[in-house]
């Protein structure tokens, strides 16, 4: 092998180019000829140094190893380039065929370029089964722009992070390149942020997209929508982010810019559209927003779990018209303001925010039962709407263990105070101590509403320091009982509560999108991009969830997180041998597959082997 500037001029252009081709020298018929092998492109390298990079690419091919060290930038070419000319060159052949024996070096084998395949496999069989490709080609995607957003969706599923961490791992880690028939080893990192842009720019279509196809391949028919808010924090200062804003963290954050997503899902946990709001946003004041959303969401009939048991059979009213959407929402949004907007358009069940008294009459019903818990609830009809009051042993069991603990914490630091005001070189102001008082007490909010708290003042020294716990108060705080809210006249007791748990599937939504998909941090500074990075998630969200859902209906309850990791042990490799007739062949396959792989497959329908081998074969005396 040996490298060869060829000149090439373009028609319309006076300018002549060089470029830089990797040529073999074979021998033909009618005399020796050279055979062009890879276009090198404009090598930085000196003219010098071309013979010890292509003596490197052969010494790679053949498998030799280098007695002395190379020149680090022929050593890394070198390798590229090797790699480049095997996959050019690779075919696919299938192990059906008739069958090839070699006499073979059995020292001479090796294995290289182990990638990661299974759970790209699985998540690109579903991003292929939702029509994402068919939907971004139709949004203007070009071919490689459709390969470069597979992979930023498919990464975030199988190894989330930033785009950084994505590049990393399309071009390092994964086999993703060759389920797609591409290759990423020369994609840069500022493609991912364009296509992701681009992703963002199309976020109503895919959603709507979305919409339409998990109803039809999963036959949602139910009315059940539920709303929530979580925030998620971003590193760094976020100045070009105006969304970026200090407010209440979920995550005890209080430290970093945050933003807001607000996300809207069905009875089954499918998400039907998301948007994102600023960091310090009130909850309750994002619901008008979300119910223009909701009117683009899809109709159908709305889904009243059957009594015994929780279902999205649809029920048709009386009167014959089509049935309002039931929204699901939590205290924090339920405001009278918002559902007196809801209710011309919709139904709903909340948390109530009344402060009302537990009912007088002891005529609960049993609406669940098991060896840890048992919840009973009594129906309350006032004014059109239906109060029900709910208790839960479990919740009762965590609330006081909760309450028991703030208790102790918040008497042994009021302990400490009152004891200090009596000691040498400690605080006895009055108004400082009022103000340490202040400060425990915004400290144990929760708590230290049931204190009374008294500070004795003499010379403007504070003298003794009591209090006095209202303990009946705390105690109906802390029974685990609740009040629900809805204006559903029409169902029962236990209808109203297994409505209301659906809002589990929110707060799973939100647990897979921090936990296993990895929306925070965020990294971005600009608004546009963190929002490109949240959406990124929930695309990434619906494949988890559809492939979730597929398995649970064959009874296989694993959190994607498990599957990923079991998964990651399915790879393809490259085999590398050397033949007694004098030629080296490399083969390229994937591992076979153990039973958790087929266990998977076959429950999603798939193939047990994800790429057919492929293989090439290299002349050692050419």
């Amino acid at each position: 092998m040996f490298i060869k500037t060829v000149k090439k001029k373009n028609k319309y252009s006076p300018k002549t180019f060089e470029y830089q081709y990797l040529v073999e020298s074979v021998r033909a018929v009618d005399g020796p000829r050279q055979k062009f092998l890879l276009n090198l492109g404009k090598l930085s390298l000196p003219e010098a140094e071309w013979p010890l990079l292509a003596k490197r690419i052969e010494e790679i091919l053949r498998g030799q190893e280098k007695l002395f060290a190379a020149n680090p930038e022929i050593e890394r070419l070198a390798t590229h380039y090797a790699q480049t000319l095997l996959r050019k060159y690779e075919t696919e052949y299938s192990e059906l065929e008739e069958k090839h024996y070699e006499a073979v070096d059995l020292d001479s084998i090796t294995n290289s370029k182990l990638r990661t395949i299974g759970a790209e496999y699985v998540a690109l069989s579903y991003f292929k089964k939702l029509e994402l490709d068919k939907c971004l080609r139709e949004c203007g995607f070009s071919d490689r722009e459709l390969e470069v957003a597979s992979l930023l969706i498919i990464g975030r599923l199988v190894s989330p992070g930033s785009e950084r961490h994505t590049h990393l791992w399309g071009q390092k880690i994964s086999g993703l390149d060759e389920l797609l028939n591409t290759n990423f080893s020369q994609l840069s990192k500022n493609t991912l942020y364009k296509v992701s842009d681009k992703i963002l720019d199309n976020k109503e279509v895919i959603e709507k997209h979305l919409r339409h196809k998990e109803h039809d391949l999963f036959s949602l028919d139910e009315k059940i929508i539920l709303y929530d808010l979580s925030n998620t924090f971003l590193e760094g200062q976020a100045a070009r982010n105006p969304k970026a804003q200090f407010g209440r963290s979920k995550e005890k954050r209080s430290d970093c810019r945050l933003l807001t997503l607000g996300l809207v899902i069905d009875g089954y946990g499918f998400p039907k559209t998301s948007k994102v709001f600023a960091g310090n946003q009130s909850e309750p004041k994002t619901l008008a927003e979300m119910i223009q959303a909701l009117h683009d969401a899809d109709r159908g009939q709305v889904a009243v779990p059957a009594a015994g048991k929780s279902t999205n059979s649809d029920v048709s009213p009386a009167s014959g018209e089509p049935e309002k959407i039931t929204v699901v929402i939590d205290a924090g949004i339920a405001t009278e303001e918002n559902l007196k907007e809801l209710k011309p358009n919709y139904h709903y069940i909340c948390v109530s925010r009344k402060q009302m008294d537990p009912p007088e009459a002891d005529d609960f019903i049993v609406i669940r039962q098991s060896e840890k818990n048992k919840v009973e609830a009594q129906k309350i009809t006032r004014n059109g709407e239906v109060f029900l009051y709910c208790k839960s042993q479990l919740q009762q069991k965590k609330e006081q263990a909760m309450h028991s603990r703030w208790e102790q914490l918040f008497e042994k630091n009021l302990k400490h105070l009152a004891e200090s005001i009596h000691k040498k070189g400690c605080t006895k102001n009055y108004q400082k101590v009022c103000e340490r008082i202040g400060r425990l007490k915004e400290k144990y909010a929760r708590i230290a509403q049931f204190y009374v708290i008294t500070v004795e003042e003499k010379d403007g020294l504070a003298n003794k320091i009591t209090w006095q716990y209202i303990k009946d108060e705390a105690e109906q705080k802390f029974s685990g009982s609740y009040y629900l809210r809805t204006d559903r006249t029409d169902l029962s007791e236990k209808q109203i509560w297994e409505i209301y748990m659906m809002l589990t599937e929110l707060e799973d939504a939100f647990r897979a999108m921090k936990s296993e998909l990895d929306i925070r941090p965020i990294y971005h500074q600009k608004e546009d991009r963190s929002e490109a990075h949240i959406f990124l998630t929930v695309v990434a969200y619906h494949i988890l969830h559809s492939i979730c859902t597929k398995l649970k209906q064959i009874k296989f309850n694993c959190r994607w997180a498990t599957i990923r990791q079991l998964l990651s042990t399915h790879a393809r490799v490259t085999t590398r041998l050397e033949t007694q007739s004098g030629k080296t062949i490399y083969i390229r396959k994937c591992s076979e597959p153990e039973s958790f792989h087929k266990t998977i497959y076959e429950a999603l329908n798939l193939d047990h082997v994800p790429c057919k081998p492929k293989k090439v074969a290299i002349s050692q005396n050419p």
